[in-house]
């Protein structure tokens, strides 16, 4: 038997993997930026991330003399939480000054007790989703990464700010690395696609 070769399979028609990304945290203040844990701009690599989508909700129209349907109408626009998981390290206790900080319920005992409840506690997110496996040669590109990489996809979420945050269970029988998982609420989100593959000239719509 003949061997069949789709020959309109290109790096252009492939679907993105979901395995190669980056998120950048971007705090709305940047002077007090390490008091909530995160320096100004700071790139981090998580194990997974859920919860990028978004709803509006529907509002029910009856109109007198048009009865055969009912009308529907948009409301109001949910953005559902952002959940970002990672193995923990030594030093990495970012997300936990965050949370501490954020809530003065948790510093009982004393530490850290002078907060400036005025400071800004939100930050922008950028989540960078890294074509593969194709890397970039371009230097200085304003849509690459630190190595060079081209960016296929891009998520820009605003106005965020940790509501939760959770650990692995611990377990001497387990054979597993110990999680965190933290959770951010926002005020929504932006998505921009890669119009090429060339990372050596700005590849995303402004």
């Amino acid at each position: 038997m003949a061997t069949v070769i789709n020959n309109r399979s290109t790096l252009t028609t492939d679907p993105l993997r979901n395995f190669r990304f980056l998120v950048t945290m971007k705090p709305h203040n940047i002077s007090n930026a390490n008091k909530f844990g995160y320096d100004s701009g700071v790139t981090l690599g998580f194990t997974s991330i859920s919860g990028l989508s978004v709803t509006t909700d529907s509002i029910p129209y009856r109109e007198g003399g048009y009865n055969t349907t009912v009308h529907q109408i948009p409301g109001q626009t949910t953005f559902s939480p952002v959940t970002l998981q990672r193995g923990v390290t030594l030093g990495t206790d970012a997300n936990w000054e965050w949370m501490r900080r954020l809530f003065r319920t948790v510093q009982a005992s004393g530490a850290s007790a002078n907060v400036d409840v005025t400071n800004n506690f939100r930050y922008d997110i950028e989540i960078r989703l890294l074509s593969h496996p194709i890397a970039g040669s371009g230097a200085n590109d304003t849509y690459s990464t630190a190595d060079n990489d081209h960016v296929a996809m891009r998520f820009n979420i605003y106005n965020a700010w940790i509501t939760s945050l959770a650990y692995s269970d611990l377990n001497a029988g387990d054979n597993a690395i110990f999680v965190e998982q933290m959770t951010l609420v926002h005020e929504g989100f932006d998505i921009n696609w890669a119009k090429n593959l060339s990372v050596s000239a700005p590849s995303f719509d402004s």
